[in-house]
């Protein structure tokens, strides 16, 4: 799931197959965000191998799955955000790194707006985009992120 930019570092990993079908079992994803054609989870996919790139793509109306490039993880917080509070998008659930909870733009963007997170006890074994073998070296941790409106009775 997350787009190739170099190809040692975790920009390469994607999402192992037990973690996103327990995420789509609940959630029922219409669109994988941040991926290559040869690892994208969803048949509806912003591959940027195909001339896509989920940062420019609209989300409206759509549930969205995204691993994104941890070396990007900046613009696609920022990117979920804009989507769920001023674009219509339904709901995204975003893979990140542990340490970026200590980072300013998700104290800003992700806690400052309620966002709810789940931490992953155990870390996540990520694969290599073109080995599709477990990777090592994920010595962060996992957080999901949940972004959706907040939805108020007025």
């Amino acid at each position: 799931m997350i787009i190739g930019i170099n190809d040692k570092g975790c920009d390469t990993f994607n999402t192992p197959d037990f973690l996103f079908k327990q995420l789509n079992n609940t959630f029922a994803f219409t669109v994988d965000a941040a991926c290559s054609s040869n690892n994208a989870k969803l048949k509806k996919r912003f591959a940027h191998d195909e001339g896509f790139c989920g940062l420019k793509e609209s989300w409206s109306q759509e549930r969205v799955f995204c691993n994104p490039p941890f070396s990007q993880k900046k613009d696609w917080i920022i990117k979920a955000h804009d989507e769920v509070t001023n674009n219509d998008c339904y709901f995204v659930a975003m893979i990140l790194p542990l340490n970026c909870m200590s980072t300013e733009v998700f104290f800003d963007y992700v806690i400052g707006n309620g966002y709810q997170c789940e931490i992953l006890k155990k870390r996540v074994q990520f694969l290599n985009d073109k080995t599709k073998k477990v990777e090592s070296g994920n010595n962060s941790g996992t957080v999901i992120v949940y972004f959706k409106k907040n939805i108020s009775s007025k």
